[in-house]
């Protein structure tokens, strides 16, 4: 009996450690789900169309999309019984991406890289490539390469950029909706 209750406490502890599956981003349109190596569901890809407007796309993208290098860090924190926690400089701080925005401009296509970020209790780096195609009625904008980083990660090592996957705790919602801001972000430069 005691082995029974020992083991229903480690079963309960565990499960509600792990995070359930975000059902709403399978739904959502223009998102293609695949499975990475562990056999974990991730994004791989989002589709959206957007009108056609007057303005140049490339210098839209060229001007509105960021491609600056991100720093990620983890911190290390201190502590005693006789002062409050503190903040130690971090050992461990690592830049990534950075690099030319427009990778390649060719006929209606243009492919971009970029990064853009989120906020959700702390702050979150989203990378991506992005190819967009003018059509004859919209405006194409296909992103790939989708993941993300989390800028500081406490005391715990920064793993840097990985596949976004459809877990809870991976905020795949947020992703699409700064995928999105990207895409109006564009659009409204199209405008003018």
């Amino acid at each position: 009996m005691r082995k029974l209750i020992g083991f229903t406490v480690l079963v309960a502890l565990l499960t509600g450690c792990s995070s359930q599956k975000m059902l709403s981003i399978y739904q959502t349109e223009g998102v293609e789900i695949t499975q990475n190596t562990s056999g974990e569901d991730i994004i791989n890809k989002y589709i959206t169309s957007r009108p056609i407007l007057h303005s140049s796309l490339s210098l839209c993208i060229a001007q509105e999309l960021d491609n600056s290098p991100v720093v990620l860090n983890r911190e290390n924190y201190l502590s005693s019984a006789w002062w409050p926690y503190y903040n130690m400089p971090s050992q461990q701080a690592i830049t990534i991406n950075g690099g030319d925005t427009i990778k390649l401009v060719e006929g209606n296509n243009i492919v971009a890289n970029a990064v853009t970020n989120y906020q959700s209790q702390s702050k979150y780096f989203v990378s991506y490539t992005l190819t967009a195609t003018r059509n004859a009625k919209n405006i194409r904008y296909l992103f790939s390469n989708i993941k993300q980083a989390q800028q500081y990660t406490g005391s715990i090592g920064n793993e840097g950029f990985e596949n976004v996957k459809t877990l809870e705790r991976a905020h795949p919602d947020l992703v699409i909706d700064a995928l999105n801001k990207e895409v109006d972000k564009i659009q409204a430069c199209l405008l003018h």
